[in-house]
């Protein structure tokens, strides 16, 4: 199964993220902002030298369909222009281009969205099988217990590095306890040959 996390609102946890995910030799995605890359570029080069994935996540995580921000519904151009201002900043701090992997704000999409990512070189537009809900105010109990009775092969899991979030502290429980029921992570790029 693949980890995703998102970086698009404060620092938060993501230094106990990384240190984590170093201590157990785990590789995730992680889906950044162009905003929260411009703020926090440092933690962006740590992410990509300990050879986790980096996906586009937008520059300002506007939804691409208004349907879960008060933002009117984008058109291609400002599609586009998004995900290319945002590809700019995350490919300066990591050598390369974040696509084909793109994760929309909010999970919002639909057939357009699909197709004005894919004309730009997002083949990829990456949900998830199970959101850890942390970012909702769920303890890491409450966390562990959701993703461990979620979880199923090829899942891809879903949690956020911000403080609002107690994913961080939940991930080595999460950890251990996928590993011990039989499951191995895998990055998006390692799992399509990319």
């Amino acid at each position: 199964m693949a980890i995703t996390f998102d970086a698009g609102s404060d620092l938060g946890f993501t230094d106990q993220v990384l240190d984590t995910l170093a201590a157990y030799g785990v590789r995730v995605m992680f889906g950044i902002t162009g905003e929260w890359a411009d703020d926090h570029p440092d933690a962006v080069r740590r992410m990509a030298a300990e050879g986790h994935q980096v996906m586009n996540h937008s520059y300002a995580h506007l939804s691409f369909t208004g349907a879960s921000a008060p933002n009117p519904l984008l058109t291609t151009a400002e599609r586009q222009a998004d995900l290319a201002a945002a590809d700019a900043v995350l490919s300066a701090l990591i050598g390369r281009t974040t696509k084909p992997f793109f994760r929309p704000p909010y999970g919002d999409t639909d057939a357009s969205v699909l197709a004005d990512v894919g004309a730009v070189g997002y083949r990829y537009t990456v949900m998830w099988t199970v959101d850890s809900g942390g970012w909702q105010g769920l303890t890491a109990d409450q966390i562990v217990e959701r993703i461990t009775t979620r979880a199923e092969p090829g899942a891809i899991l879903a949690f956020h590095v911000g403080s609002a979030s107690q994913d961080a502290v939940a991930l080595p429980r999460i950890i251990e306890a996928l590993r011990s029921a039989g499951y191995s992570f895998v990055t998006l790029a390692g799992a399509y040959g990319l």
